[in-house]
């Protein structure tokens, strides 16, 4: 009787582990600094910062909305990891191959002609013609939108964070001055720009264009206290 009672407690024992749910984990990603361990991955909306775990797949680290000091949070791993727009996921996994494009755009143009008998020339169609009009005027106006949606500032932002998790990895050293653009809410660039800093010394600052975020001639020296011209802001 004993001998079943035990046979009894293995299956149900197997059973429990068999049909126990499994617990989902993190993706396991390089850690920043020396390169020589492993971390988990941090999840949505987990705290982050450059010296911190990196973000899971689809997602970034990037400041609180409303962020007064973006800089500071991300140098700090007060900074959160925030999910991909669409836009973005979009621009990440979609790209067309050229000559395709070309195809397309051809085969389209020869099946809206007029059907044209061999040794004639192919008369104009202004239907066609305002077609092609129509469609160059949406795809500028669809590449404006998705600039101005995402921020060249932000863009640059995000190479920068990319970059130096790289080169943490390589050096054995960590930084002490490194370079993150300053932007705005419409991620665009704040006209005065500055190095940052950890061993408590200024960094160099001077003056941008707002749009593009080239330095202006004549304040690549400016004093850290100083104020770029108020025309010059977004």
């Amino acid at each position: 009787m004993s001998g079943l009672f035990l046979k009894f407690l293995r299956v149900a024992a197997l059973s429990a582990l068999f049909f126990a749910p499994r617990v989902r984990s993190s993706p396991v990603l390089p850690e920043p600094g020396c390169g020589c361990c492993s971390a988990c991955a941090l999840r949505k909306g987990d705290s982050c910062g450059i010296y911190t775990a990196p973000c899971g797949s689809g997602l970034r680290c990037l400041p609180r909305p409303g962020e007064p000091r973006p800089l500071h949070a991300l140098t700090r791993g007060q900074a959160l990891c925030t999910e991909l727009s669409e836009h973005e996921q979009s621009q990440t996994q979609l790209s067309p191959d050229p000559a395709e494009s070309e195809n397309g755009a051809t085969a389209g143009t020869e099946a809206a002609s007029p059907l044209l008998l061999p040794g004639h020339v192919k008369p104009f169609d202004p239907r066609v013609a305002a077609g092609a009009q129509e469609s160059m005027k949406s795809k500028v106006n669809t590449i404006r939108r998705k600039h101005i949606e995402q921020g060249p500032c932000h863009v640059e932002l995000q190479r920068a964070l990319e970059k130096i998790a790289k080169s943490q990895q390589k050096l054995e050293d960590q930084l002490t001055r490194f370079y993150l653009p300053n932007c705005d809410k419409h991620g665009l660039y704040k006209a005065k720009q500055c190095e940052s800093s950890l061993d408590g010394q200024r960094g160099k600052c001077w003056c941008v264009s707002s749009w593009n975020g080239k330095k202006l001639l004549g304040s690549s020296e400016l004093p850290a206290d100083a104020e770029c011209p108020q025309e010059l802001n977004h």
